[in-house]
């Protein structure tokens, strides 16, 4: 069993923690991505951090977020065996100072749970960073197979950064392109507004302190 410390100095049983909340411990497989090059993480480093539950409740913990599953790796210590955990929208994970909570997001008529970094909420308009990577498959050129003395290695299916910033307006959630005439064609800004915001100040859809500078000003006129 593993065992976490809250804010009060007591040790809980790790059972004893998601007995009595809405977090789901799953158990960690480390093949799940051994075929793929690369890393389906957003850093390889666990990062001291915690859980915070709507009680108030708050275990120090070290976690990483595993992009590729949307779901966060937690341990005790640097000598702990890591468990992934899944969460709902009533616990938040503070990595670095950063939030990251589960939402229920709706992106070109799907409904996905994804886990989002909390760029800003605001009173008609909301930020977020969706941390994601998928699997990007190697291209099959139609060439002749790998000679056979094994000289040449067959390509492998890669993680791939598909990271986006999305907005939620009125209950509608978008992303936010990463061009400016994409992001009009978008019409999720008031194209005139947007026009004259661009004029006056450097806008670069890429920049989270852009963006949110941006949803600022839209949310304030």
């Amino acid at each position: 069993m593993l065992s976490f410390q809250n804010s009060f100095g007591q040790t809980f049983e790790i059972s004893e923690i998601f007995e009595t909340s809405s977090v789901i411990l799953n158990k960690l497989n480390e093949n799940d991505y051994s075929q793929a090059e690369g890393s389906p993480y957003l850093d390889k480093n666990f990062k001291s951090g915690k859980l915070v539950f709507e009680n108030s409740k708050t275990y120090n913990v070290l976690a990483r977020l595993n992009v590729g599953s949307q779901k966060f790796e937690i341990k005790k210590d640097s000598n702990s065996e890591p468990n992934l955990i899944e969460i709902d929208n009533s616990v938040k994970v503070e990595m670095n100072g950063i939030i990251y909570k589960s939402h229920s997001i709706n992106l070109n008529g799907q409904e996905i749970i994804a886990v989002l970094e909390d760029c800003i909420e605001l009173e008609n308009i909301s930020l977020y960073y969706f941390p994601k990577k998928v699997i990007k498959m190697p291209v099959d050129t139609g060439g002749a197979n790998a000679p056979s003395s094994g000289s040449s290695r067959a390509p492998k299916p890669k993680w791939a950064d598909a990271s986006e910033f999305v907005v939620k307006i009125e209950g509608r959630w978008n992303i936010i392109p990463k061009s400016y005439k994409k992001l009009v064609a978008k019409n999720i800004f008031d194209q005139k507004l947007l026009k004259k915001y661009k004029k006056a100040n450097k806008l670069n859809l890429k920049k989270k302190e852009s963006l949110i500078e941006l949803v600022s000003y839209f949310n304030s006129i």
